[in-house]
């Protein structure tokens, strides 16, 4: 009986013990913890402008250069701008299949937080999630039509200033390519009740225009449909819910005309309204409040959105 028992124990250790299920891609949500975990606990508090907002971008660019991106081959750009009170940020940039045709596809999180919180869900969590997107596509994908671009930006929390410097510099002709933008914030939620993954667009292209949408009539666009259809098909749930929302860097996308989404984890109150997290610019915004499972589903449902615009 005595070793029925420490047979039991054995197997339940082991079980214990194995790697979290991943999704059709393999995104694995223990890297997306460890880096959650270094922005937060070895950095800390990112503000735009300030040594630890550097010390995050030079971090990011030495992950990615372990991963294959270089400045040296255009899979790697890192861009200086000006921000609010002429302070100096930066954004970084990984591409995958620089300078392919077809269609130019962008990913997106901002690693800046607001002073005061180490910024687990707003928004280190989504750049994690950022950097297992990377390790997964790295600097070539031959099976994608066009080039993915994710965007490492700087200076969200004073006015999405990362990404009104990423656009202004665009073409007219990269403009044009530009096909869907998938931004991230809050990508990975609290354990509990109530958690739902949700899009925010502002706008989308309508009879050939790009069109506004409203509080009242939110408007789908090609990067929230595709979102949906990408959750449905890896997770066999339902749409996801799409509500007119900005406050964050897919703002200044829809403002130039472009179509965007904000993926989030979100929760639904007693009223079935949608909230943030309670622990949302807080200083207890922290890595171990979090599921970081969820997070790697955030990750899995624009991976298969890429594929589903891009594949060959």
């Amino acid at each position: 009986m005595n070793k029925i028992f420490l047979w039991a124990a054995i197997i339940c250790l082991l079980l214990c013990g194995c790697a979290r299920p991943k999704g059709p891609y393999g995104l694995d949500a223990e890297h997306i913890q460890a880096d959650t975990e270094y922005l937060c606990n070895e950095i800390g508090d990112r503000p735009t402008g300030t040594e630890k907002e550097r010390e995050a971008c030079d971090w990011l660019e030495s992950r990615l250069e372990d991963m294959g991106f270089s400045m040296e081959t255009n899979t790697l750009e890192r861009t200086p701008f000006r921000s609010l009170f002429d302070l100096t940020s930066e954004n970084l940039i990984a591409r995958c299949n620089p300078g392919a045709e077809g269609p130019v596809i962008c990913v997106m999180a901002h690693y800046d937080s607001v002073e005061g919180s180490p910024g687990a869900r707003d928004n280190a969590s989504s750049v994690a999630v950022l950097l297992e997107l990377a390790r997964y596509l790295g600097p070539y994908r031959s099976e994608l039509r066009g080039e993915m671009r994710l965007l490492f930006l700087g200076s969200e929390e004073n006015g999405y200033h990362g990404a009104s410097a990423y656009v202004e510099n665009l073409t007219q002709e990269e403009r044009e390519r530009h096909l869907a933008v998938f931004n991230m914030e809050n990508s990975a939620a609290s354990p509990g009740p109530g958690a739902v993954l949700t899009c925010g667009t502002l706008g989308g292209i309508a009879n050939g225009a790009y069109q506004e949408g409203n509080f009242l009539e939110p408007m789908p666009n090609l990067a929230s449909r595709t979102l949906s259809q990408a959750y449905e098909h890896c997770y066999k749930g339902n749409p996801l819910p799409v509500y007119h929302r900005g406050m964050s860097d897919h703002v200044i996308f829809h403002q130039a005309g472009l179509e965007a989404a904000n993926i989030s984890w979100r929760f639904l109150d007693e009223e079935g309204l949608i909230t943030v997290p309670p622990e949302y610019h807080l200083p207890t915004d922290i890595p171990e409040t979090m599921d970081f499972d969820a997070g790697a589903i955030t990750g899995e449902c624009i991976l298969d959105a890429v594929h589903l615009l891009t594949k060959q």
